[in-house]
């Protein structure tokens, strides 16, 4: 073991004044990669330049064929590790890897998963005097040490659940750094491509996007691009390089956005870059085929509530609690539950058979076009694809191949501004789809589009950046254009509203800026019997879902008949300040039903024999569905019902009713407040 030796009388030929945690790291270097040529397996110890900053990243890589092994961080040697290791910078590492080696040059600390243990070369060291008492026996410990930290493999995950509780940290983690370089970028007035991104989807997708938030977003779309593109890969290599390839050309926006990978390499990035490596070990050492297994579609085991599971809603809502639960709740993102959303979309079904005469309802490609403006992370829309699709005999894949092509990829629509949501949306219908067969031709695309329903886009628009992001600008204004059917969706409920665009704002008090003939009588949330409400700045009218509502009632209003299913929050039923609101609706709709599923905590809601009432969603706001029918020449009847009790005996009153059996209660609103 001479290399021991020559290690520490390098160590020693540099005065301790001048010793800094850099002076000896190449003599460390040589030290492990001696270390290393007793080991069969190709070990590579990659020195990673630091940036100063707040988000560093370890000093030393360590890789084998496989993928990463672990890190090594490096202090002064004359530095208390003990101390280091409480500090927070190794509780983000020890979050990122599970085999983590620190040492001073003389000590060193071997991190695997919540076991520590330490050995030091030298019993007894007088640094200023640079008297070291080195035994043998120190020696081999120290490199046993060593040896078993290169002998871990690097994680190997099977399950859903590890998988989303290991992205989340390690997007966490991509955030936080990415949040930082945009920061500085702007101060500095770099014109980096992160910030030219970051200005592209403020100007062009959400006006009011804070750097955080935008950070939070690129951040959850890299991790899981990087997931599509293993999934496309399959059994072959992803790399930082390569990766964009396999994301499939019918996902050109996420192909184009993945394409920041490139980018990496700059020195600006070198923060990042570490985690995005540690991400893509991640994915190359996944089990794949039992992963692909856990998030299968059509497994037939039913959840507590007695219906089909969607994978995708469980992976997404236990990465966003280990990511970012304050994120979560300030975003809405709450996943509607499969029981609500099979209630909604078969009630629309059945108006579309039977009251439009559409025998074949949503599988109608003739005749139905359906949207669903908030689509988040596509539940409605797998709920409506299973429908379709589950009618077509196991034997007709000819037929079902078409009704994909020519139907579902044609005129299922779907509108998200979130990044993340839009991603897995993608992601999951994708899948959905390879279960049943069909694989998505280059030459085609899922409809969902990136893109903020409540905003109009101009035709002639060109983002710079992002070509594909011009396109599907394009592309989702043709849809907000075009005559829908269907719209459906559980839109956002924010009383403290970021879409304040002048187009939706002002269509509220009843004027279309870009209408070309002015309409009389447009519907005016803010009027009631043609006179303003007191409540005229009221806050409850700038709600995001009022927006959603006064959005679907402006498209159907243009086509003429449609029919539209919700979920919301139920305060517009019976507050007062929502009495214009309400007035519109009755005139421009037929038939409406409203099943009030009640929970409002504030209100303090109970059952009607005193027992505790709960709410579908974990918020405190009550919600209710709602379905509005306009259709030429019907009757015009208002129908009510109430859904009391726990979330479990909501759930199944949800799925043991439909249109016909719900015990409606015939309503006639009147004056005052309807």
């Amino acid at each position: 073991m001479q290399y021991f030796n020559d290690y520490l009388k390098k160590i020693k030929s540099v005065p301790l004044e001048q010793i800094t945690e850099h002076s000896h790291r190449l003599t460390l270097q040589i030290l492990f990669e001696k270390i290393s040529e007793n080991k069969k397996d190709s070990i590579k110890i990659l020195h990673e330049p630091k940036r100063k900053g707040k988000f560093g990243s370890p000093d030393y890589k360590i890789t084998n064929d496989s993928g990463i092994i672990g890190y090594i961080e490096n202090e002064k040697i004359d530095k208390n590790l003990n101390k280091i290791l409480k500090t927070e910078q190794i509780k983000k590492y020890r979050r990122l890897s599970d085999n983590i080696l620190l040492t001073n040059y003389l000590d060193f600390i071997w991190i695997r998963e919540d076991n520590i243990q330490k050995e030091t070369l030298c019993d007894i060291f007088d640094l200023q005097n640079k008297k070291f008492q080195l035994k043998d026996e120190n020696i081999q410990k120290v490199q046993k040490l060593i040896e078993n930290f290169y002998t871990q493999t690097p994680i190997g995950i099977s399950t859903a659940k590890e998988l989303a509780l290991a992205l989340a940290i390690r997007a966490k983690n991509l955030k936080d750094f990415l949040q930082d370089e945009l920061t500085q970028q702007q101060k500095e007035n770099s014109g980096g491509l992160l910030l030219g991104l970051y200005e592209t989807f403020q100007e062009y997708i959400f006006t009011d996007l804070s750097i955080y938030e935008f950070a939070d977003a690129f951040a959850q779309m890299l991790v899981y691009g990087l997931f599509q593109a293993k999934l496309n890969a399959d059994t072959k290599i992803v790399t930082l390089f390569n990766a964009k390839k396999f994301i499939p050309q019918s996902f050109k926006l996420i192909q184009e956005l993945v394409g920041f990978l490139d980018e990496l390499n700059k020195p600006e990035y070198t923060n990042a870059k570490w985690i995005i490596d540690e991400v893509i070990s991640l994915m190359n050492n996944l089990d794949l085929q039992e992963i692909k297994k856990s998030m299968l579609f059509s497994k037939t085991v039913k959840d507590s509530e007695n219906i089909d599971t969607d994978p995708y809603i469980y992976f997404y809502e236990t990465f966003l609690a280990a990511y970012d639960t304050n994120l979560r709740k300030a975003k809405g993102v709450y996943y509607t539950p499969p029981q609500v959303v099979n209630l909604i979309v078969n009630s629309i079904n059945n108006i579309l058979q039977n009251t439009f005469k559409i025998k074949s309802g949503f599988a109608d490609r003739k005749s139905v076009t359906v949207l669903d403006f908030a689509t988040g992370t596509g539940t409605f829309l797998i709920e409506i694809l299973k429908l379709i699709l589950n009618n077509i005999p196991a034997n007709s894949q000819s037929k079902k191949d078409m009704i994909i092509s020519k139907h579902i990829l044609k005129n299922i629509y779907g509108f998200e501004y979130l990044i993340a949501p839009y991603t897995i949306a993608h992601l999951k219908l994708a899948q959905f789809l390879k279960e049943q067969n069909y694989e998505i031709k280059n030459n085609e695309r899922l409809q969902i589009f990136l893109t903020n329903t409540l905003e109009p886009t101009n035709p002639q628009i060109k983002i710079p950046l992002l070509p594909a992001l011009t396109q599907e600008a394009k592309d989702a204004q043709a849809i907000k254009d075009k005559p829908i059917l269907v719209i459906t969706g559980n839109p956002p409920y924010s009383g403290h509203s970021k879409n304040t665009g002048e187009w939706i704002s002002k269509l509220l008090k009843g004027n279309d800026i870009y209408a070309k003939e002015k309409t009389k009588n447009q519907a005016n949330y803010f009027e009631f019997e043609g006179k303003p409400l007191k409540e005229r700045n009221s806050k409850w009218l700038q709600d995001d879902y009022v927006k959603f509502i006064r959005f679907a009632q402006y498209k159907i209003n243009k086509i003429g008949q449609a029919v539209v299913g919700i979920i919301t929050s139920h305060a517009f039923l019976d507050n007062p300040t929502f009495r214009g609101m309400r007035q519109s609706l009755m005139q421009d709709f037929d038939q409406m039903y409203f099943i009030d599923l009640h929970g409002n905590s504030h209100k303090k809601e109970k059952t009607p024999d005193g027992k505790i009432d709960k709410n579908v969603f974990d918020i405190m706001q009550g919600v209710a569905i709602s379905i509005f029918v306009k259709k030429p020449n019907s009757k015009k009847q208002i129908f009510y019902a109430d859904f009391w009790g726990t979330r479990e005996e909501k759930f199944e009153q949800c799925l043991n009713n439909d249109l016909q059996s719900i015990e409606w209660q015939k309503i006639e609103p009147k004056r005052p407040n309807y």
